[in-house]
């Protein structure tokens, strides 16, 4: 009976053994969930730099017929030198210091002009670049005032440019 239930005892062993390889009496696995990576967070897009860009003006457009241009007093003289020195202050890559001629030479003229009235238009004008190199400026559409801000030295094409300070004259009605 010893040999018998050592036989039998044996057996069982031998069958557990078995039913546990092939998974039988196991419990079942879980497969793991896949964790979701989360997307990559996009780069921001850089803000334009300061002074890069023109407001628009909220005035409409005035086009007389046949304005009164003449050279009275300044009177948005403050408004042009603070607009000068706001785009000295925030676009300092505009201008070499050190090159001066009355003012600081300007290494970009276009970025310069555009900051200038940019700043204009910060401060509440309306401002825009003529092609003759001058910039209009007005609050109303009374009267505008013409300033050359950047002297042009050589000739075409100019091989320098610094900044001015020129007051040119008042057209009433306004032109732009």
């Amino acid at each position: 009976m010893v040999r018998r239930s050592v036989g039998l005892g044996l057996g069982l062993v031998l069958s557990s053994v078995v039913l546990a390889s092939c998974g039988g009496s196991s419990p079942a696995q879980q497969t793991p969930v896949p964790t979701p990576t989360p997307a990559p967070t996009p780069a921001p897009t850089p803000p334009p730099k300061a002074l890069s860009v023109i407001p628009a003006c909220a005035l409409p457009a005035s086009r007389p017929a046949s304005p009164d241009c003449q050279k009275p007093a300044a009177r948005i003289g403050g408004a042009v030198d603070a607009a000068i020195d706001r785009a000295m202050a925030l676009r300092p890559e505009l201008f070499d210091f050190k090159d001066v001629n009355g003012g600081p030479r300007i290494l970009d003229y276009n970025a310069y002009m555009t900051a200038v009235v940019a700043a204009l238009g910060e401060a509440g004008f309306c401002g825009k670049v003529d092609a003759e190199g001058e910039i209009g400026v007005k609050t109303s559409n009374s009267f505008n005032e013409q300033w050359i801000i950047a002297s042009r030295a050589g000739w075409n094409p100019p091989s320098g440019n610094w900044v001015i300070r020129k007051y040119v004259g008042s057209c009433s009605p306004a032109t732009f």
